[in-house]
């Protein structure tokens, strides 16, 4: 109870300031911590469910959740239509499938409950952030740059290089957490996954390697998830193309 009682109090410093600070994100973290402990608490549970019945028919099942609930999040980050959902979720799909195949082909991952569920919902998430992170950069960078678009076209540039140029500044804005990241961690920073092995007793460099391997394919997902869902996305509605 004395740590649930310390992380709302965090919550709780944190809230005040915004309300201080007039930021007004009061609702929305407010709304956003009590859901994640909510959830947390779910998860737990659910994943006790799991390991006693140890189907990988309902381990897939929960997996396909993530992805929807991912894709809902993010499209109604930005624009919320079936299209878009479709599209966030098409990308979200593809890219967790082929790193979750790679991670069990090299026996990082199996396939019962507590190895699948919690690293696909942490790649899947990745995609997620990245693709809220890119399309909010393209509504930002489309009101600021629509006068230099214009431009473009007025000394003959095509739609497809006006497209690469804009999409290239939103990549590189998108990836600059990765990018941290990986230079970050084990100077700044031990990431969590190595410090959870680390607590559970693994040797120190299987730790290590398996985190290396989870970055790389955070660092996948934050390059190739909204590089499809924003050309699915935007080239169909940007209105220069």
């Amino acid at each position: 109870m004395l740590i649930i009682f310390v992380s709302f109090l965090i919550i709780a410093l944190v809230l005040t300031f915004d309300i201080y600070s007039d930021t007004k994100l009061f609702k929305d973290l407010l709304i956003s911590s009590l859901l994640a402990f909510g959830n947390l608490l779910f998860i737990s549970f659910l994943l006790i469910y799991l390991l006693k019945f140890n189907k990988l028919t309902i381990n897939l099942i929960i997996v396909l959740l993530f992805f929807i609930n991912a894709s809902f999040i993010a499209s109604k980050r930005y624009i919320f239509n079936f299209y878009n959902f479709a599209s966030i979720f098409f990308s979200i799909f593809i890219t967790t499938s082929i790193i979750l195949t790679l991670l069990y082909i090299a026996g990082i991952l199996k396939l019962t409950a507590n190895s699948l569920i919690p690293i696909a919902g942490m790649i899947t998430a990745a995609g997620m952030r990245a693709i809220v992170l890119s399309l909010s950069y393209y509504k930002s960078k489309l009101k600021d740059l629509e006068e230099v678009i214009l431009n473009f076209f007025a000394i003959g540039a095509s739609k497809k290089e006006v497209f690469k140029w804009l999409f290239k500044d939103i990549l590189n804005n998108t990836t600059v957490v990765i990018r941290d990241m990986l230079k970050a961690a084990g100077i700044v920073h031990i990431p969590g996954v190595m410090v959870g092995l680390l607590i559970a007793g693994i040797f120190p460099i299987k730790a290590a390697i398996i985190q290396f391997a989870l970055l790389s394919s955070m660092l996948f997902m934050f390059v190739f998830a909204p590089t499809i869902s924003m050309n699915l996305i935007i080239k169909k509605e940007f209105k220069y193309i």
